[in-house]
């Protein structure tokens, strides 16, 4: 009996064995990473980590606009109460039914102030949540409350059987979802690595295993890319478009966003409880220098408030202020402000375009006037630590989205917000006003009016709407960029 010859590896792939198939991976160069997986930091970068394995009940698309997700439909039942019905057959990547109790421990877990989740904002005037049966959930409201479905897609849904199993810090380092990708991996500061959900729900991913390496310095990001050691590289350096697009192997994919650039002051730490100095520091920046030489006209400049144009309650009455350096020293001056206080300005490096370029650059126009600013470069996790913490310094530069309506950036400036020390009560009252009608008019004439009190008071510098730039290996297909900076991937597939 004659044996066959065995095949060698090269013949078995060029007959396509799936038994010796490489697996397909896409590695994404992250410009900041979380310094946990903990649900609910009030970070867009945790929470693009999290949407990989977790899903909302409702979802954004790149656009923003809201589709289904783990909710299929939904109606009020009456004005005060939101029901959900639920997708059946999903399950949990640990093999467990989703149900209706995973929704009713959610949303109550992010409604218990001992959680400390920062996004309980987006859902704050929600009662409580109970199941009508198991794929039936009925959210109840204090008050009529016309974002509750556009707060619900920044809210993953998480497993009560897990917590109850494991406990909560165990969840934050392994988590467990119904989102298309499996964790395997998490090392803080370093890399994020999961395999595909072959059992999704909405299509298994095109690819085997998902790598988000942090590559805090942006032209280390590009230069990973042009090399192909990643695929998909968040937040190209503005400078180095060109080298992208002109790398035959890349491209920038670029999209507008909703983002507010500011520079925000902590009132509590004198001389900054004073606004006329605050305004003073506004005088002394040159927004347009900044925008033309160094964000080469990308985005623009913030109207003297922190939504961008065409967003629900952006003001357009309200007018950037010009650069006016004599102003400003006269204002500090006159408001006797010591000029030997030292002014660090605490940012990210790469979690905004340009975001160090324009610190330095804000830094030299204070300097020129005498005050004495510094920049003060941390890493994404340390400054989480810090945000958390409330104790960011006396200015630092942080980019609030308002993903198309004003209640979703106003609401930093609350007392509820967690993220600045300057409280007004008026503001605070209007707040509450707008996200308690369903009459459009009203809401936006609120939303105007605590415009003018934020330009009126200076809490913040309001600097740029950034746009949010990719680079996008030409391996890859698929891929879009986002109005909010969430990585989705599930259509993407590498060559």
């Amino acid at each position: 009996m004659k044996r066959r010859p065995l095949l060698t590896l090269a013949a078995l792939l060029a007959f396509g064995s799936p038994a010796f198939a490489a697996d397909k991976t896409l590695t994404i160069g992250a410009a900041v990473f979380p310094d946990s997986l903990r649900s609910g930091n009030g970070s867009y970068a945790s929470l693009s980590l999290l949407e990989q394995t977790n899903d909302p009940l409702i979802a954004r698309d790149n656009a923003g606009d809201l589709h289904p997700a783990l909710a299929t439909s939904w109606e009020m039942t009456d004005p005060m109460t939101l029901r959900v019905h639920l997708r059946q057959g999903v399950k949990f990547s640990d093999g467990v039914d989703f149900t209706a109790d995973d929704v009713v421990f959610t949303i109550n877990r992010v409604l218990d102030p001992a959680t400390g989740y920062a996004f309980i904002t987006r859902i704050g005037q929600v009662a409580n949540a109970t199941a009508v049966d198991k794929y039936t959930v009925d959210i109840k409201t204090r008050t009529v409350f016309p974002t509750l479905l556009r707060g619900l897609s920044d809210i993953i849904i998480e497993p009560k059987h897990y917590y109850e199993k494991a406990g909560a810090t165990v969840v934050a380092g392994h988590p467990i979802g119904t989102g298309p990708f499996v964790f395997q991996d998490w090392v803080p500061g370093d890399h994020y690595t999961l395999t595909t959900n072959k059992a999704y729900w909405g299509g298994a991913p095109k690819f085997d295993k998902l790598v988000i390496r942090t590559i805090p310095d942006g032209s280390t990001r590009v230069a990973s890319l042009v090399a192909g050691e990643s695929q998909i590289i968040e937040e190209v350096p503005i400078d180095l478009i060109d080298q992208v697009n002109e790398s035959g192997s890349a491209k920038v994919n670029e999209i507008s966003t909703t983002v507010g650039l500011v520079l925000t002051f902590d009132p509590s730490v004198k001389p900054f409880d004073n606004p006329k100095i605050r305004e003073a520091f506004d005088y002394a920046i040159d927004k347009n220098l900044i925008l033309k030489q160094i964000l080469k006209g990308q985005g623009e400049i913030l109207q003297n408030q922190v939504l961008t144009k065409g967003v629900l309650g952006w003001d357009a009455d309200l007018k950037a202020r010009p650069f006016d350096p004599v102003k400003a020293k006269k204002m500090l001056v006159d408001a006797g402000y010591d000029f030997n206080t030292p002014v660090p300005i605490t940012t990210q490096n790469g979690k905004y375009v340009s975001d160090t370029d324009i610190c330095n650059a804000v830094a030299g126009m204070l300097n020129q006037i005498g005050v004495k600013a510094t920049v003060n470069v941390v890493e994404g996790g340390v400054f989480q630590q810090m945000s958390n913490a409330q104790k960011m310094g006396v200015m630092y530069m942080i980019g609030w989205y308002s993903v198309g309506d004003a209640d979703f950036a106003s609401v930093w400036y609350t007392k509820s917000g967690l993220r600045t020390k300057w409280q007004d009560p008026e503001y605070e009252a209007l707040f509450v006003a707008a996200r308690t009608t369903i009459d459009e008019a009203e809401r936006v004439k609120d939303y105007h009016r605590m415009m003018e009190i934020l330009a009126d008071q200076t809490p913040s510098v309001f600097l740029f709407g950034l746009p949010s730039l990719y680079g996008v290996s030409d391996s890859v297909t698929g891929f879009g960029a986002a109005a909010d900076k969430l990585l989705r991937l599930t259509q993407v597939q590498v060559k």
